[in-house]
């Protein structure tokens, strides 16, 4: 049980530092939706997918230094109010990658119902001690669920040199998504587009009650 706990922690640990994230919750069906309504979410889910996948996914090096890994963001399903998306982080085998961590992948499988966010306590910030380390990706976009909601639901699974899966799963009410610094003026579009999503899908939610 205490080892099951430690990898839980450690799962975690990588999950924030990496920029990994989460979301779930089942959506509405039954109630008709004006068309106005389900195309401003459409247009907002495409918005999301296309700037996700595009500024999400970077190599985890940086200019002249050695290869340490990429990081890959696939948004898997972003048709209705319930999304899922896959980050997949793998890193690399040089001496600036830490020991325990070279050629470990983890791929993060993350849900969520869009309903269930609160955008009133999203945030967007830098994160000082990356930033000293002069590492890019360490501008902050972090999402908050409302209580008694699913919130972000995780599947983490890590695998290093075709060694047997570990697999946990996590239920959280943040996540963050990590950002290069100079992509401040997207951080915040998407932010708005979340939180446009967000609105939709209550609205519809309680239509359909």
């Amino acid at each position: 049980m205490a080892t099951a706990y430690k990898h839980g922690r450690t799962i975690r640990a990588l999950t924030w530092c990496l920029s990994l994230v989460l979301l779930t919750i089942p959506s509405a069906t039954g109630a008709k939706v004006p068309a106005q309504s389900q195309d401003s979410l459409h247009d907002r889910l495409d918005f999301l997918k296309t700037n996700l996948e595009r500024y999400l996914s970077h190599s985890l090096g940086a200019g002249e230094s050695a290869d340490l890994g990429s990081l890959n963001f696939e948004a898997v399903n972003f048709e209705t109010c319930k999304i899922n998306w896959t980050i997949t982080t793998e890193f690399g085998h040089g001496a600036e990658v830490p020991v325990q961590m070279r050629d470990l992948t983890l791929v993060n499988r993350v849900t969520l119902n869009l309903s269930s966010l609160d955008a009133s306590r999203t945030k967007i910030y830098v994160m000082e001690q990356m930033k000293q380390r002069n590492i890019p990706w360490s501008l902050v976009l972090q999402l908050t669920t409302r209580p008694g909601t699913p919130g972000f639901i995780q599947q983490l699974t890590t695998t290093k040199r075709g060694q047997a899966n570990r697999t946990a799963v996590l239920q959280e009410r943040q996540l963050a998504f990590f950002f290069n610094l100079r992509d401040q003026r997207i951080a915040e579009e998407v932010s708005k587009a979340f939180a446009d999503a967000g609105a939709i899908c209550r609205s519809r939610a309680q239509t359909s009650r």
